[in-house]
């Protein structure tokens, strides 16, 4: 199933822009019945996690919608949603909690969710999955009519949606972000592209490295974007929070006694978490690690093609977060797809692309220590796959596919 070349009928400008449709749109049986049984294992994995997640990721998002709903009502001022006691409070009046399940997200995006508090607690839960669910059919139809059956069975399989959603995380909306830059940046509305990447905002750590990577680049509308819309989002929580609630957050993020902001860092997916399964955790090793996948994002990106700069922010930004578990990998299904299935990808690239899209990295990583190096490693060779590419690639090739 690794592809190895695209429809020759399609002209290569129009392949190279990656306008051109899938032209067949009927879904073979055997396709049906695989996407059908990896959606049947996917519930039946996901009704382990989501009693849990109702009490726990979802809790923390209807605290910070019901507290937006609330505004300057109950607690005097708006700026207190970022207080402890406050949500610890206002979680206990949906489940008996020993310890707070923070809501950590920027309050803009508190504004955002304010819907969610409009419905009761367990109406809102089963309508946040609903809504989860509906975004990554979309993101399956959108592969589907752009690529073909391959890409549909490919994203049915991958497990960090599925268990993204099973724990009430909003993994599959940074799916959305990330498809989006790039489908507008191909059609040449870099601002508006731009603009979509600022909102990656809401979960800030996952996109460390596209500002990097849009500087290599030059994407310099992009960036005037991605600047417009971090600038409207920072005004908008500075006038519902003010700047004291703007230090309330920043002091909430780093409180070291929250248990339930960082339970397990042998189970993320970054090189913290590679060092540490390997016994050689220390901050100089994770620094070197760090500086590594930054020059790889860099050389990737380096006069690369847009398909390419998307596969590869995304997973050096992953690798480099300090907060990242298996579902955030979400995101990286939009890079997957294309380093599947983009003219111009390497086999190199297309079989760790492959190797990510199954579920046995994350299922491995899920077996705990020293287990879990499996995915970052996995994450690690698909990122030096990309920046392998470019001694391959002959400078006219580079000319003509560079935006």
């Amino acid at each position: 199933m690794i592809p190895t070349q695209t429809n020759p009928a399609v002209a290569p400008e129009v392949r190279r822009e990656g306008l051109a449709p899938n032209p067949d749109r009927t879904i073979p049986l055997y396709a049906v019945l695989a996407v059908l049984a990896f959606c049947a294992f996917w519930i039946l994995l996901g009704s382990l996690v989501v009693p849990g997640a109702r009490q726990h990721d979802f809790l923390s998002f209807y605290t910070g919608a019901s507290l937006a709903r609330d505004g300057t009502f109950k607690y005097g001022t708006f700026k207190d949603m970022y207080a402890p006691d406050v949500q610890l409070e206002r979680q206990r009046e949906y489940a008996q909690l020993p310890d707070l399940v923070p809501y950590i997200r920027p309050p803009f995006y508190a504004l955002f969710l304010t819907p969610l508090a409009w419905l009761p607690f367990g109406a809102a839960f089963w309508a946040w999955l609903g809504i989860q669910t509906a975004v990554l059919l979309g993101a399956w139809a959108w592969a589907f009519r752009r690529w073909g059956t391959d890409a549909l069975i490919f994203g049915s399989m991958y497990l960090p949606t599925a268990l993204g959603i099973a724990h009430a995380q909003d993994c599959v909306l940074m799916l959305a972000i990330v498809g989006g830059v790039y489908w507008l940046a191909r059609r040449e509305k870099h601002f508006l592209s731009g603009v979509i990447l600022g909102a990656g905002l809401i979960k800030f750590h996952l996109f460390l490295l596209w500002p990097l990577a849009v500087l290599i680049q030059r994407r310099w509308r992009m960036l005037a974007g991605a600047c417009a819309a971090a600038l409207v989002e920072l005004l908008v929580s500075l006038l519902l929070v003010g700047p004291s609630g703007l230090m309330q957050y920043a002091a909430l993020l780093r409180m070291p006694d929250l248990r339930q902001l960082n339970p397990s860092p042998e189970l993320m997916i970054n090189v913290r978490s590679l060092a540490l399964n390997l016994g050689m955790d220390n901050l100089m090793v994770t620094g070197m690690l760090t500086a590594v996948v930054a020059i790889l994002t860099v050389a990737a990106c380096w006069r690369a093609p847009l398909w390419r700069v998307v596969a590869a922010a995304s997973a050096g930004s992953l690798l480099v977060a300090p907060h990242v578990y298996g579902y955030d990998a979400a995101l990286l299904l939009a890079g997957l797809w294309l380093a599947m299935f983009e003219p111009g990808g390497t086999r190199g690239a297309r079989i760790t692309a492959t190797v990510l899209l199954t579920p046995v990295p994350l299922l491995l990583g899920l077996a705990g220590s020293p287990w879990a190096a499996a995915t970052p490693l996995a994450l690690l060779a698909f990122l030096i796959s990309l920046a392998w590419m470019i001694p391959w690639v002959s400078r006219e090739t580079v000319l003509a596919t560079t935006a």
